[in-house]
C-alpha cells in the first residue's frame, strides 16, 4: 500500500519520510516529490513543491523563501485581509510616482508602461492582489509579447519595416510597472511576496529579452547613408522646389553635423548657439542633463550662413524651422535611387564619421550623450564601413619600427 503524502503539518511530525537535500531548505520525500522549509513568526512551515524534479523544484522554492523574508520584514500581522485590487494599488502608485523625486522622463516613461499593462491585461484592475500569481504575470508577458503590434510611424499607412511588434524597452517598460505597482500592495501589507519578482519569472523576461534582441540582430543595422549618398540627398532636398525645402535641407544637415537626436535639435535656440567658444547647448536631451557639442567647420559655416540670411535670429527663436524632415529625406532617396533612412540614421551618421575621423570612443560617447563611457558606442556603432577596415589594416606591421622608419626616409618623394 502506498505511503499517503504528508501534509505540511504532519511533514515535521514524520521527519524519517523527509530526507534533506544539497539544497538549504530543500528536503525530498520517499515519494520522490520535494518540499520547501521555512521559517517566518518564530514558526516552521513545510510547503510541497509539488514537482518531482529537482531543477523545478531549486526554482519554486525562491518563491517561498522571498513570502517568508517578506513576512519577517512587513510583521505577518497585516497579511490576511487581502482586499486591495489592482486598481487600487494603482492609485496608490500614481500617487506615489507624482510625489517622487524623479525626472520628468522617468516619470513619463513609467506611465506609459501603466498604459501599456492597462491596454493588454484584460480585467486587472478588479483583481484582487493576492490573487494575481507569478505564472498569471508570466502568462500575461507571454501573451503581450506574441500579440504586440508592429510601430506605425506618424503619417504611414504600413507599420515600420524594423519593427517586429515588442522592443525590449516595451516589454521592459510593461513589466516594470506591473513590479511597481504590486510593491505597493507588498509594502501595504496585503502580501508577502511580489509575484513580478519571483526568480523564475525573472529568467522568463530575461529569456524574452534576449529573443527580442535577437530579432533585433536577424533585421540587420539600421540603413547608413554614405557621406556621397548624404550630400547628393542633402542637394536634392535644398533644391526641391517646395516650402520649407532649404528649411528641411538645415535640419537634415544640423543633425548630422552634431548627432544630435531629433528632440534635441528641435529646442536648440540661437542663445544656445556660441560662435566665440564654438559649441552648441543642448538644453532638451534624453536623459535630462545638458550637453555641449563642439561645431564642427561645416556647422558653423552653415550656422553663419543660416544667421546672414535669416532674421528670425533673436536668441529667443528656434534655429531650426522644422520639427522633422523624413517626408522630405524619403521623397529624395526615392528619386535618387537611394535605399530610404531614417532621420535617426543622421546621428549614426556623425557616430561612425567621427570613429573613422579618429575621435576616441569616450569623446565620441560623451557628444553623443552616452554615459556608459563608449559601451554603448562599440555595441551599437560598431558598423565602421570596410573601406575604413581596410585603411586601417594596411597600418598594421610587424616589421621594427626601425626598418619601418628607414623605409620612409629612404622612399621617393611623390
Amino acid at each position: 500500500m502506498k505511503t499517503p503524502e504528508p501534509t505540511p503539518r504532519e511533514a515535521p511530525k514524520r521527519a524519517s519520510a523527509l530526507s534533506p537535500t544539497k539544497v538549504q531548505f530543500l528536503y525530498r520525500h520517499r515519494n520522490g516529490r520535494y518540499y520547501v522549509r521555512t521559517f517566518a513568526e518564530g514558526k516552521e512551515k513545510w510547503s510541497s513543491l509539488k514537482t518531482t524534479l529537482l531543477s523545478v523544484a531549486r526554482n519554486r522554492m525562491k518563491e517561498h523563501l522571498d513570502a517568508a523574508e517578506r513576512q519577517k520584514l512587513t510583521g505577518g500581522a497585516t497579511a490576511a485581509s487581502g482586499t486591495l485590487a489592482f486598481g487600487g494599488a494603482l492609485e496608490a502608485y500614481r500617487e506615489r510616482l507624482r510625489v517622487a523625486d524623479l525626472r520628468p522622463n522617468t516619470k513619463a516613461y513609467r506611465e506609459a508602461g501603466i498604459k501599456l499593462v492597462l491596454r493588454s491585461w484584460e480585467g486587472i484592475e478588479a483583481l484582487n492582489v493576492r490573487r494575481i500569481t507569478s505564472a498569471m504575470v508570466e502568462s500575461w508577458l507571454r501573451r503581450f509579447k506574441a500579440n504586440a503590434v508592429p510601430y506605425v510611424p506618424r503619417g504611414a499607412k504600413t507599420p515600420a519595416s524594423n519593427s517586429t511588434g515588442a522592443s525590449v524597452t516595451t516589454i521592459k517598460c510593461a513589466l516594470d510597472a506591473v513590479r511597481h505597482v504590486l510593491d505597493v500592495a507588498v509594502d501595504a501589507g496585503h502580501l508577502y511576496a511580489n509575484p513580478g519578482r519571483n526568480a523564475a519569472l525573472t529568467n522568463v523576461a530575461r529569456g524574452m529579452f534576449k529573443s527580442a534582441r535577437r530579432e533585433k540582430a536577424e533585421r540587420g543595422s539600421a540603413r547608413l547613408p554614405t557621406r556621397e549618398e548624404f550630400l547628393r540627398l542633402v542637394d536634392a532636398v535644398q533644391n526641391a522646389g517646395v516650402a520649407d525645402c532649404k528649411a528641411a535641407a538645415n535640419y537634415i544637415c544640423f543633425i548630422a553635423y552634431c548627432g544630435a537626436r531629433k528632440n534635441e535639435a528641435a529646442h536648440v535656440l540661437w542663445s544656445d548657439v556660441d560662435f566665440a567658444d564654438e559649441i552648441i547647448r543642448l538644453r532638451v536631451t534624453k536623459n535630462g542633463e545638458e550637453r555641449s557639442v563642439p561645431m564642427t567647420g561645416e556647422m558653423q559655416a552653415m550656422l553663419l550662413r543660416m544667421r546672414e540670411r535669416n532674421h528670425a535670429t533673436s536668441p529667443e527663436n528656434a534655429v531650426l524651422l522644422v520639427k522633422d524632415a523624413q517626408g522630405f529625406i524619403t521623397s529624395a532617396c526615392r528619386r535618387l535611387g537611394i535605399a530610404r533612412f531614417t532621420t535617426h540614421s543622421l546621428r549614426h551618421l556623425f557616430g561612425t564619421a567621427c570613429l573613422e575621423s579618429g575621435v576616441d570612443v569616450r569623446t565620441v560617447a560623451k557628444w553623443l550623450g552616452h554615459k556608459d563611457n563608449g559601451a554603448l558606442l562599440l555595441k551599437v556603432y560598431a558598423h565602421v564601413r570596410r573601406k575604413h577596415e581596410s585603411d586601417m589594416i594596411r597600418r598594421v606591421s610587424f616589421a621594427s619600427s626601425r626598418n619601418t622608419a628607414s623605409k620612409q626616409e629612404t622612399a621617393p618623394p611623390d
